[in-house]
């Protein structure tokens, strides 16, 4: 009779467990969900408006990357008109006007801006419009600048190079062809433009030499 009373207290005692403990379980896995699920609670800092000049400035980015120019431009000056003196949209536009192809208007806003807040897309679209308009002594400068602090930016290096041959400032213009092949060995076509300023500055067997190499087959 003893044993029957254990054995029917055991069996309480594993029913008990078995209903109880996997709801408590449940409810704490539960819990935890919520609490991931759930947004935090008042002492959460509110997020703020964006104000329409900065959600347009973005949209002008955006038309620009996706070279809709015109309008790009449209909103640039929108954003321009609530923030006038914003030098961001200020060199937006300009780059803007630049890739659209109207150069004169590129050219006029970027000659307005301090230079030294101008980034350096800028710089270099200046000094592209400075080359179109055959002003060569601004594109040099630009370049020259640049190259200070982007030595290894190959493809400012060797529009410079041309503008010093186009002004006849061969040994000038050489040398960055030298440093040009030194870091591009395989580039042929750098090859080629090196040897006719070499044939320009009267130095005929070194450009026998490079035109030999870049047309090996």
């Amino acid at each position: 009779m003893k044993n029957a009373k254990l054995l029917f207290a055991a069996c309480l005692t594993i029913s008990f467990c078995v209903c109880v403990f996997p709801v408590r379980f449940a409810g704490s896995q539960a819990g935890s969900q919520n609490e991931f699920i759930n947004p935090p609670g008042e002492n959460q800092a509110q997020i703020e408006d964006i104000p329409d000049w900065k959600a347009r400035l973005e949209l002008a980015k955006l038309l620009t990357y996706a070279k809709r120019y015109p309008e790009a431009i449209q909103a640039y000056k929108k954003v321009l008109k609530e923030k006038p003196e914003l030098m961001e949209a200020k060199i937006g536009v300009a780059k803007a006007y630049f890739w659209s192809g109207d150069h004169t208007e590129a050219l006029k806003r970027l000659e307005s801006l301090p230079k030294k807040q101008l980034d350096d897309q800028a710089q270099l679209a200046m000094a592209d419009l400075y080359i179109t308009m055959k002003n060569y002594a601004d594109a040099e400068t630009i370049f020259t600048d640049y190259l200070k602090t982007h030595p290894n930016d190959h493809k400012a290096r060797l529009k410079l190079a041309q503008v010093l041959s186009w002004v006849k400032r061969y040994d000038a213009a050489i040398s960055h062809y030298q440093y040009l092949i030194h870091a591009l060995p395989d580039d042929r076509e750098i090859k080629k433009k090196y040897a006719f300023v070499l044939i320009w500055a009267g130095k005929q067997d070194q450009a026998i030499r490079e035109l030999q190499d870049a047309l090996r087959e």
